[in-house]
Parts: structure tokens; sequence; C-alpha cells
């Protein structure tokens, strides 16, 4: 049953940029149902058989993800407060919560992996880096000064341009822990973000604790987020035996089943 609530005059707030819509409302209700209304928007997740974040009124992929809860009105209840961990201010009136919502699904993209757990979803980015190698004097060449002589027993870097591509897989209950072992310092065993097999290296990974739901106002609920790191045609020696090996990276988007 929804907790009884009105929208105050001015709202709602929306913004539209680089990562998407984002948007704020402003609530009131009972300052006693105060709580209640914040479980109700925030889920008390979804992963673990409950409810999932509120979403933005006609845009399913909006979802609450914060919230800001004030009086509305200076109309306290007089009242002793004799110990600092027991007791609040209590208010006749209304409490007024600023919903925060963000993008929490991502529309679907042809390139990057299918096959993530409902609920989750991938952001994409690209950029350039480079991969630095040390050449004699003698082998080097300056292009736009065909003139320029460098002596043999000199030694100049040369970078050779590489593709990073990064992946953030969003709101992940179950890292693949295993698997992000397994694919470390790994090369592609097939085709994977477009690029042919042997071509892409497993070049790490970032985790970051994220705020997923709250099912009980005092044990909310944390998931990952795992920024994946990938590079395309990095520098390889030309070694007789495989400098790297070749692993399937469709499993570092699958939860990990927890004995």
């Amino acid at each position: 049953m929804s907790i009884p609530f009105k929208e105050l005059s001015g709202s709602p707030l929306e913004s539209f940029g680089p990562r998407g819509m984002k948007a704020q409302r402003r609530l009131i209700c009972a300052w006693p149902d105060r709580r209640l209304l914040v479980q109700e928007l925030l889920g008390d997740g979804y992963e673990f058989g409950g409810n999932a974040p509120a979403n933005y009124p006609g845009s399913p992929n909006i979802a609450a993800v914060k919230l800001e809860v004030e009086p509305l009105a200076d109309d306290m209840v007089r009242q002793d407060l004799t110990n600092v961990t027991e007791g609040l201010n209590g208010y006749r009136g209304f409490a007024k919560i600023t919903v925060h919502y963000e993008l929490l699904a991502a529309p679907p993209d042809a390139r990057l992996p299918q096959d993530a757990p409902p609920n989750t979803f991938l952001t994409y980015e690209m950029d350039l880096d480079a991969d630095a190698v040390r050449i004699p004097g003698g082998d080097l060449f300056w292009p736009g000064n065909a003139a320029a002589v460098f002596p043999a027993a000199a030694q100049g870097e040369v970078r050779l341009p590489v593709t990073v591509h990064r992946l953030t897989w969003h709101r992940v209950v179950s890292p693949p822990w295993t698997a992000i072992r397994a694919c470390q310092g790994a090369l592609n065993d097939g085709e994977f973000l477009g690029v042919a097999a042997g071509a892409l290296l497993f070049d790490g990974v970032r985790a970051i604790r994220e705020f997923l739901s709250l099912p009980d106002l005092d044990d909310p609920r944390f998931g990952w987020r795992l920024e994946y790191r990938f590079r395309e045609k990095p520098l390889i020696t030309a070694a007789a035996a495989p400098l790297f090996r070749s692993e399937d990276f469709a499993p570092l988007f699958r939860f990990e089943e927890l004995s």
C-alpha cells in the first residue's frame, strides 16, 4: 500500500546531459510516515527478492537513487531529549522529501555484452594510450624532417598508439571474482567489443562499492561497480612461447554463484 504523499509546487526539476536524464522531485508526507516513504522510493532489495527503486513517472529506466528528508515547517513538538543516542525531534505536520533520480539502465548497444543479468547495466568509454619501445638511433626517423640524423649509439623512445576500451558494469550483486582472476593478463579467445580474437588484452579492473537499496533503514544493501579495462592490439614480444594465454571474457559479466 502506497504511503499518502503530495508533490510541492515547483517540482519536478529535470536535467539532460552527457549521462542522460536526471530529475528531482519534492514530496511531502506526514512526519511519522517519512521513513516508510523513503523505503518505498528506494526499494527493499529486488536482487534479494524484494522491490526495485521507484522509477521516475513515465521513465522506467530512471530511478530514485538519493533522498533528503527535512521538516516542512518549524512546528516542532516540545520534548525533553536526555540522551544523544535516543530520541529525535518530532513535528506536528509534514516531512519534505527531496528525491533525486538518475539513469539506472542504458539503451541497448549491440557492441556490448548482451547477457548481463537483469537490473544491471553497462556503460562504455574509449580513449587512446600508447605502448613505448626503445629503438636504436640508426633506426629512428623524424617525420617532416628527413634531414635529421641520429647517432647509431643513441636510443629513442617510440610510442605506439593503443586503443583502450573501458566497460563499467553497474549494480553488481555478486562480482565474478573467479573469472576476473582467470582473465587477468589474458587475450580474448573470440571476437569481443568488435575486436578479433587474440587482439584484446584484459588489462585490469577497478571494483567500487555502491549503494543498491534499503530493505531496512538500518541495513542498506550494497553491490559493486566494476570498471573493466581492455587494451586493443597491445605490444607483445616475438617470443617463441606465447606471452599471454587466451580466455573467454563472457564470464566477466555473469554473477558468481555463491556456495
